[in-house]
């Protein structure tokens, strides 16, 4: 039978085993069913949920289990009733029940045995259960159960605090990534944000081009110049445009799905030619479609390292990343992400840069960005870059930001801009913005 506890179960288990993400695959689902909003609710507040809490609830399913291998689907079905337990406005009796008429289904066998864990996790309760669970492990240890973050993300966190002189800001940064995050919205022009602001939309308090979503977005989202992004995602692309020559050819190097490249080819002049590079053919579809229908822009499915040499005035290089700064958006991608994958991934993103070099005309700029606060991939990168490029210089962006966003709370005594969950209520977005010096 399909209900919103049978899709979420199903959800979790695609997501376990693909590399797929919740948010995309979400409202595809929705979309086939005649559900009422009550129900989608569920369903959402059930898959994002149990996978927000994932390390959490089976640190208490091992607990109760001690000895004994669960199933994944089983495990994944336990997760759902923990969350509803503790976490949910759902009755006890009720939150028990469902889960077990869920494992039967799959599982009769293993139904005493969710019984047992969601019976024994509820007398317990979840405060008492965390403390016992917990006890005689190290601080970070203990975050890590507490929060529901792998260890190695936490203590990656912690280092980019200290570097943002934020080091005592650990535990209410993990708190806010387990926060569900408003939907935010991006005016791509000066009409579009005054037909917000008209119609009572609220502003954003992170970027002069951002709102606030509330309610059903379906006619506010039939405005053609208005999109759903972050807010730390458009400060990228308006910070950008903020430098670059308006009359001048700009490139986006890794530009899919093409939300920057909205706000970018809005921001050009008319003169200007924005060039988007995307090396997936799906991807670089999505660009192509987030573009206007009859603008000059250029999609081109391919690889930044293959920019030509001194073809550009400025070039946004948003850098694939471990993309640890939206896990309020991804949840599992604390899960699907590891550590022995950085090193690849800051290998392409020197190489990204070295590219970006080259493609440079001389006294062109560079912003780099990333959707990840680890210092490896960030402030590492730019120092590496500096060492290898001596024609390169470091821009200071704290008042380039300032001007953009005057409220916003940033660290003035480094020249790169690290954005944070907790602070600005955006993705933890990194910028670096970069100087080819003009030939002597």
């Amino acid at each position: 039978m399909d209900n919103p506890r049978q899709l979420a179960l199903d959800l979790l288990g695609r997501v376990a085993t693909s590399e797929s993400y919740i948010n995309l695959l979400l409202p595809k689902e929705l979309a086939k069913r005649d559900w009422n909003d009550a129900d989608k609710g569920l369903v959402q507040e059930l898959s994002y949920g149990a996978l927000r809490w994932q390390l959490q609830y089976d640190q208490i399913i091992d607990h109760f289990t001690a000895g004994k291998t669960l199933s994944q689907n089983l495990r994944s079905a336990i997760q759902l009733g923990l969350h509803q337990l503790f976490r949910m406005r759902i009755p006890t009796h009720a939150a028990i029940n469902e889960t077990v008429d869920l494992v039967k289904r799959f599982e009769n066998s293993a139904a005493g045995l969710a019984n047992a864990v969601l019976r024994n996790a509820d007398r317990a309760g979840l405060d008492p259960l965390l403390e016992t669970i917990t006890q005689g492990k190290d601080r970070f240890s203990k975050l890590s159960i507490i929060h529901s973050h792998p260890l190695w993300i936490i203590t990656g966190m912690q280092s980019a605090l200290e570097l943002d002189n934020r080091g005592d800001q650990l535990e209410d940064l993990l708190i806010a990534n387990n926060e569900v995050p408003g939907v935010n919205l991006v005016a791509l022009t000066e009409d579009a944000a005054k037909r917000l602001v008209d119609s009572g939309v609220e502003r954003g308090s992170a970027s002069p081009r951002g709102f606030l979503a509330k309610g059903n977005l379906t006619e506010v989202l039939s405005d053609r110049d208005v999109r759903v992004q972050d807010q730390g995602s458009q400060l990228v692309a308006l910070a950008f445009a903020s430098i670059a020559p308006k009359e001048s050819s700009w490139l986006d190097m890794c530009s899919g799905p093409g939300g920057k490249s909205a706000v970018l080819e809005r921001q050009i002049g008319k003169t200007g030619l924005l060039t988007c590079y995307e090396p997936n053919a799906k991807r670089a579809k999505l660009v192509q479609n987030a573009l206007l229908p009859n603008g000059t822009s250029v999609v081109l499915t391919a690889r930044g390292q293959d920019a030509p040499e001194m073809a550009f005035e400025a070039i946004l290089l948003d850098a694939p990343c471990a993309g640890l700064g939206s896990l309020r958006r991804k949840p599992e991608s604390r899960w699907s992400k590891t550590p022995e994958q950085l090193p690849e991934l800051t290998k392409l993103q020197a190489e990204l840069i070295d590219a970006a070099v080259r493609a440079l005309k001389p006294g062109g700029h560079l912003m780099y960005a990333t959707c990840s606060p680890l210092v490896i991939e960030t402030n590492a990168q730019i120092r590496a870059a500096l060492d290898r490029h001596s024609e390169l210089e470091l821009i200071d962006l704290y008042p380039i930001l300032k001007q953009l966003a005057p409220d916003l709370a940033l660290n003035e005594n480094r020249k790169t801009v690290q954005l944070w969950p907790h602070l600005h209520k955006t993705d933890a977005m990194f910028m670096a913005l970069l100087r080819k010096r003009e030939e002597s």
